[in-house]
């Protein structure tokens, strides 16, 4: 093969790869300005109360901050922001705080016992058990915080740990 013809093929192999790279870069850009369209208010759900009763959107209440926290309660960070919030009780009683786990309602309730996170009337518990919270959020890691205000507008979303004082700042610079 002459050289001319091995130029040509490198040439066009790489015009290729650069052009899938460049067409996935925009796909991927597209995908996630739909996400996060998506998420700018609080989309339609259904998971269920430790009491196994159906909870969804409308369950929410109005006029309030709304923090999901999707956790598994074996995560070192899980634990270490459900032990801040723990802490910080008090700054949290005007909103509402909904943690959600695919894990066992029997292992969600030792959680929410474990922190003393339990029978408090601005923390709800959810079982997903459909396993949907991730397709509907789009949650792509443990912890996973989504912020909404009191018009359930997103504030923001936050992939790994966020203890107290990141939500309670989020929710300050809000204002």
């Amino acid at each position: 093969m002459s050289k001319r013809l091995i130029i040509l093929i490198v040439a066009i192999g790489v015009f290729g790869l650069l052009t899938y790279l460049g067409f996935n870069v925009i796909l991927k850009a597209k995908e996630k300005n739909k996400i996060s369209k998506r998420l700018e208010i609080i989309p339609e759900f259904q998971f269920l109360t430790l009491e196994k009763k159906p909870f969804t959107k409308a369950n929410l209440k109005l006029n309030l901050n709304t923090i999901f926290i999707y956790f598994n309660s074996e995560c070192v960070f899980c634990q270490s922001e459900a032990q801040s919030i723990s802490d910080n009780l008090d700054s949290f009683k005007i909103m509402q705080l909904i943690f959600v786990s695919t894990e066992s309602i029997v292992t969600i309730k030792q959680f929410s016992e474990r922190y003393n996170l339990n029978n408090k009337q601005n923390i709800t518990f959810l079982y997903d058990n459909n396993d949907s919270f991730s397709n509907i959020f789009y949650a792509t890691s443990i912890p996973y915080v989504l912020i909404y205000d009191q018009n359930q507008k997103l504030i923001k979303k936050n992939k790994g740990k966020l203890n107290a004082n990141g939500i309670l700042r989020a929710l300050k610079q809000n204002d």
